[in-house]
C-alpha cells in the first residue's frame, strides 16, 4: 500500500467509517417508512463528511498530547502536514453541508449542528469526564436524525429518537471507556457501562418501536429483537475480555471492537422498517467482517 494512502486511512480510522453510514439510513427508513430515494445517498455522504472532517479536526486538537503519548500517529510522526489536514477538515465540512443541502428538508439545521456539536467535543469538553462522553454521543445520535431530516414532518418519528438515543448513549459510553486508553489502569464501571447502557437502551427501544405498516410481522420484529440481542452478547465478551486481563488492557483494540457493535444496531433498526430494511441490514451485516479485517491493520481509537 502507498504510504501517503495508508497515512489518510490511519488519520481516517479506516475500521470506523463502515459504521457511519449506517446512522443516517436507519433514520432515512424509519421516517420513510422503510421506502428508499435519491435522498439517502445525500445524507449518507454528508455523515461520512461530517464524521472524517470530526477525526481530522480531532488530530489537529490533540496534537499536543499526542506528540507526547502517541508519537507515532500520522501528525506527530510528520507522516502527515498540519496544513494538508487542515485543508482537507474545511472540504469535508464544506461538501457535508452541501449534501445536505441537496438533500433538503431539515438536513442543512441538522448538519450545521453536528458541525457544531464536533468542534464542541474536539475543542471544548472533550475532557470533562461526564459531559465529553454525552457530547461524542450526540453527534452520532445526530447522525441518525439527519437520516430522519429529509421527510417534511413536524416532528421527527418516536422510532428515530429511539434509534437516535440508543446509539447515542452506547458510543457515550464506549467514549467513556476510550479515555482510559493510554493510562496504566481501567475502572471496571468504565469496561461495562457499555453493554449495560445497551441492555437498558435495549428495553427501552423496544417500548418505543411500533408496527407501523401492515407488512411488518413476526420476521421483522425478530430480527430486530435478535440482532440487539447479538449486539448485547458480543458487548458483554468485550467487556470480560477486558475484565479478565491482569496486565493493562488492550483498551484501543477492544473500542474498535465496540464501535463495530454499532453496525449489528444499526442493522436491528433498519430491518423493522420492512423487507427493504431488511436488505439494507444484510449489507451492514455484511460490513462487520470487512470492518473486522480492515481493523487488523488500522487502529480505530
Amino acid at each position: 500500500m502507498h504510504p501517503r494512502l495508508r497515512t489518510w486511512l490511519q488519520l481516517f480510522r479506516a475500521p470506523n467509517l463502515f459504521t457511519v453510514p449506517g446512522d443516517p439510513l436507519a433514520g432515512f427508513l424509519i421516517a420513510n417508512y422503510g421506502v428508499l430515494s435519491i435522498e439517502m445517498l445525500f445524507v449518507i455522504g454528508a455523515s461520512l463528511c461530517f464524521y472524517a472532517a470530526g477525526l481530522l479536526d480531532n488530530d489537529l486538537a490533540d496534537l499536543a498530547e499526542d506528540r507526547a503519548e502517541r508519537p507515532n500517529r500520522p501528525l506527530p510522526s510528520g507522516a502527515a502536514t498540519i496544513r494538508s489536514v487542515w485543508i482537507a477538515t474545511c472540504g469535508l465540512t464544506l461538501l457535508g453541508l452541501f449534501l445536505c443541502v441537496l438533500a433538503g428538508g431539515r438536513a442543512p439545521v441538522v448538519g450545521c449542528a453536528i458541525v457544531v456539536a464536533v468542534g464542541l467535543y474536539n475543542h471544548g469538553v472533550k475532557r470533562v469526564p461526564v459531559l465529553g462522553a454525552l457530547n461524542m454521543g450526540l453527534c452520532r445520535a445526530l447522525s441518525v436524525i439527519l437520516g430522519a431530516s429529509t421527510v417534511p414532518v413536524a416532528v421527527f418519528p418516536r422510532e428515530a429518537i429511539a434509534a437516535a438515543t440508543v446509539i447515542g448513549l452506547f458510543i457515550a459510553a464506549v467514549t467513556n471507556l476510550a479515555r482510559f486508553e493510554t493510562r496504566v489502569a481501567t475502572p471496571l464501571t468504565a469496561k461495562w457501562l457499555p453493554p449495560l447502557v445497551l441492555l437498558c437502551s435495549w428495553f427501552a427501544a423496544w417500548i418505543c418501536i411500533s408496527v407501523r405498516t401492515p407488512d411488518l410481522f413476526l420476521l421483522h420484529t425478530m430480527t430486530f429483537q435478535g440482532l440487539l440481542a447479538c449486539a448485547m452478547a458480543l458487548s458483554i465478551t468485550i467487556a470480560a475480555g477486558l475484565t479478565r486481563k491482569i496486565s493493562p488492557a488492550p483498551v484501543p483494540p477492544s473500542i474498535g471492537k465496540f464501535i463495530r457493535l454499532l453496525l449489528l444496531i444499526q442493522a436491528a433498526f433498519c430491518a423493522h422498517t420492512g423487507t427493504k430494511g431488511l436488505i439494507i441490514a444484510g449489507f451492514l451485516l455484511a460490513l462487520y467482517p470487512i470492518s473486522r479485517a480492515v481493523g487488523k491493520r488500522f487502529y480505530a481509537s
